[in-house]
């Protein structure tokens, strides 16, 4: 039992003993109920004072039933209290509070369904670009979820819509389903695409024949951890140099150089231009190494086998950099603003 829940009936408990004891004396010995109340206070309490008034032989039998029931009532409700307060119940409560006040705000945020090892590494990649998301797990104590107190999360199932909306999915922009069983991705990704037919749906699969379920329900992308797997461990033993490059470009905190993905958004003045045409290298120094359609497909010049600078951009279009925070930083705003 919830300790929340063991302190509400033992503040019940309480109350219905002291209510108890106060009728009782008030009825058995005709006393007024301020006089049933004291009665009934002092006898809790166990303090030594005098009785209001002498007893009725019926009223000592009900002072005996009812010191009894006070011994064993309040000493619950004491050690209830007790282990509330230095369990620190009382701080998790206010945490508790806090972190709902911070989830009602959340907007364009991310949405992470599971908290287990894919789960896990998505909130850590999350954290180190600094967006706002919030974790969807069935039993946050065993993920120690609850231990942590930079994470904002809600416990309950994902596939649940009533603990989708608690997670304010209407207003969040993209939702990773990372449950441990496939079954359980599809029913996320089906209610979470019902929900927001605008969210950017990313969810774990482990069967290849689930793949196209998931698409088909309204999954944007599906990654199958075994088959990334299997292909990195290929890719070690093949490329391995590529690899390391990639890693370090992708992890980009021992070195300077990163890589990033930028945006052409709608309306962007390097729209309809080619990169040699934008001069984007000698502007920002950033590297344009890919060039990706909104779709994820790469962009390629499809009249030659030219190189990337004369690939024409389009809206939407996602630029593949390398570069060091401020060459990624001009090359952003470059973007957006031609300067």
């Amino acid at each position: 039992m919830r300790p929340s829940i063991r302190f509400t009936i033992a503040f019940f408990v309480l109350a219905l003993l002291v209510a108890g004891g106060t009728v009782g004396y008030s009825l058995i010995e005709h006393w007024s109920l301020l006089d049933g109340l004291y009665m009934t206070v002092i006898t809790i309490t166990t303090v030594g004072f005098g009785e209001v008034r002498p007893l009725s032989a019926a009223g000592k039998h009900f002072t005996i039933i009812f010191l009894v029931f006070s011994v064993a009532s309040v000493g619950y409700s004491v050690t209830t209290l007790i282990t509330y307060i230095f369990e620190g119940q009382i701080l998790h409560v206010v945490k508790e509070r806090r972190m709902n006040r911070s989830i009602k705000r959340l907007k364009d945020h991310y949405i992470v369904c599971g908290y287990g090892d894919v789960g896990r590494e998505v909130a850590r990649e999350f954290m180190r670009a600094g967006v706002k998301f919030i974790i969807i797990d069935k039993d946050p104590e065993k993920s120690e979820l609850v231990k942590d107190e930079t994470m904002l999360y809600i416990q309950g199932d994902a596939e649940d819509d009533g603990v989708l909306k608690e997670a304010s999915i209407e207003r969040a922009k993209g939702l990773v389903s990372a449950l441990p069983e496939d079954e359980l991705n599809v029913f996320v990704v089906l209610s979470a695409r019902q929900l927001n037919p605008n969210l950017l749906i990313v969810s774990k699969a482990i069967e290849q024949r689930t793949i196209r379920k998931l698409l088909k329900v309204g999954a944007d992308r599906v990654i199958s951890p075994n088959q990334i797997a299997g292909q990195r461990l290929a890719s070690i033993v093949l490329r391995p140099a590529v690899l390391q490059f990639l890693d370090v470009m992708m992890d980009g905190v021992d070195t300077p150089m990163r890589m990033e993905q930028v945006e052409i958004e709608a309306g962007s003045w390097i729209a309809e231009k080619t990169l040699r045409e934008s001069g984007i290298g000698s502007k920002t120094g950033a590297v344009i190494v890919g060039i990706n359609a909104p779709d994820g497909k790469t962009r390629t010049n499809p009249s030659s086998n030219a190189a990337i600078s004369s690939v024409r951009l389009k809206e939407k279009d996602f630029l593949i950099a390398v570069g060091n925070d401020e060459q990624l930083r001009r090359l952003r705003e470059f973007v957006k603003r031609g300067r």
